[in-house]
């Protein structure tokens, strides 16, 4: 009999695939799936976008005064204590005028500065004893309280690139330079489907022996986005029963991501499965922990990703995996990085696999701090609930309070993030 090729459906490698050799793998299987959509600017937001915008004008679009007091020509003032005609006035929204020589202008906050005007005197530092004329209190500043065309944007800046989040402070830029619409990429479809004869939904009464599945929703929730489409799923430790649902999904969704059956026991069915529904697996086992038992392929148009079946695992391999593989798939380019300082040490590690570690973060002298959070266990909850990262944790590393480690945090927008 000949060998099996490496990493076939029944292959056990000798060695685990490295963790940081299994992330190139997971990004190397997507791609951008180029669809795109135009929305409203009000159903925008948490979407990503599809194409880089250009500002059609510039913002302000026109001199404005920056507080309410009076424009004046700075040349006009000829002494210390001078006072100056007022010749008008210019309310927010109504269109500029010109200033006469030697005289001042009412002007809003917001209001367009009136033509041949070069400062505006701020109402606190003025007096107005008759109503006709204005005085000043102190000379004022040439050029002062003015926001001028195209200070903030410019027209022809690009103020969104493609991959971009829009979040509201991007709403907030595109409305103020008109834009109603935007086109953003299609939402991903990912079809999550939990494996396990004893998996309840919540809300069911257990039998004994059963137990909640947490996994279904745990990751519709880790992976729901404005960009994303959820399905979830469950089914028992059927092999034909899951390889019929994988050849149903693969029809439909863009990644299908399975929890358990992917160990070699005798009720694991999902690596023969995904053969039987015919797909093929690149990576069968990484050197992480938790986690191990993750498998990478694809099902005919479907990119696979098998997640271990212990909540704790799942979510970090989801954590490590499948969000960067989504962020590819919409066009989003590849995050830098987020370091934290580690508060907690691992001690001498002989272990060749890298650990990802819950943790709690704060920011503490301007610095972004990791603190454990809760026992080890990759069956656990309790941590997860507690932490809002988890730390990677390199392979034969000893990890030091003080020392520099990654993170991978559980929300897109952290609010540590300053």
């Amino acid at each position: 009999m000949s060998a099996l090729p490496p990493r076939c459906c029944f292959y056990e490698p000798a060695a685990l695939t490295p963790f940081a050799e299994a992330r190139a793998a997971a990004l190397a299987l997507v791609q951008p799936t180029g669809r795109t959509l135009s929305v409203p600017l009000a159903s925008a937001h948490g979407q990503i976008a599809a194409r880089l915008v250009v500002a059609p004008h510039s913002l302000p679009p026109f001199d404005q005064a920056a507080m309410d007091g009076y424009a004046i020509r700075i040349a006009d003032l000829t002494a210390p204590a001078s006072t100056l005609p007022i010749s008008g006035t210019t309310e927010a929204g109504d269109e500029p005028d010109r200033l006469a020589r030697g005289t001042a202008y009412r002007v809003m906050t917001g209001g367009a500065l009136p033509q041949g005007a070069d400062t505006v005197v701020m109402l606190e530092r003025t007096r107005n004893p008759d109503g006709d004329r204005v005085a000043f209190a102190s000379p004022p500043v040439a050029g002062s309280h003015i926001r001028r065309a195209g200070e903030d944007v410019r027209a022809g800046d690009v103020v969104i690139h493609a991959g971009e989040r829009l979040g509201w402070p991007q709403i907030a830029l595109l409305a103020g330079l008109g834009i109603d619409t935007i086109v953003v990429a299609a939402q991903i479809h990912i079809a999550v489907l939990t494996t396990g004869s004893e998996l309840r939904a919540p809300g069911e009464v257990l039998a004994a022996g059963a137990i909640h599945d947490a996994n279904g929703p745990m990751l519709a929730a880790l992976l729901a986005e404005a960009s994303t489409r959820i399905s979830v799923a469950t089914v028992g430790d059927d092999r034909a029963a899951i390889a019929g649902y994988l050849e149903e999904l693969a029809g439909a969704a863009d990644l299908i991501v399975t929890t358990a059956g992917m160990s070699v026991g005798a009720r694991d069915h999902v690596r023969h499965a995904v053969r039987d529904a015919g797909g093929t697996l690149d990576i069968v086992k990484v050197a992480m922990k938790p986690g191990k038992p993750v498998a990478l392929g694809r099902i005919g148009g479907a990119v696979f990703v098998g997640l271990p079946g212990n909540p704790q695992a799942a979510a970090c391999t989801a954590l490590a995996f499948v969000r960067p593989m989504i962020d590819a798939m919409r066009g989003q380019p590849a995050r830098s990085p987020i370091m934290a300082i580690a508060a907690f040490a691992t001690g001498a590690r002989a272990d060749d696999r890298t650990e990802l570690v819950p943790v709690r973060l704060r920011i503490d002298h301007g610095r972004l701090v990791a603190e454990r959070a809760g026992a080890e266990g990759s069956h656990r909850l309790a941590p997860m609930a507690a932490a809002d990262a988890v730390a990677i944790i390199e392979p034969l590393c000893r990890l030091e309070p003080g020392d520099p480690v990654e993170i991978l945090p559980f929300e897109r927008a952290p609010a540590w993030r300053e």
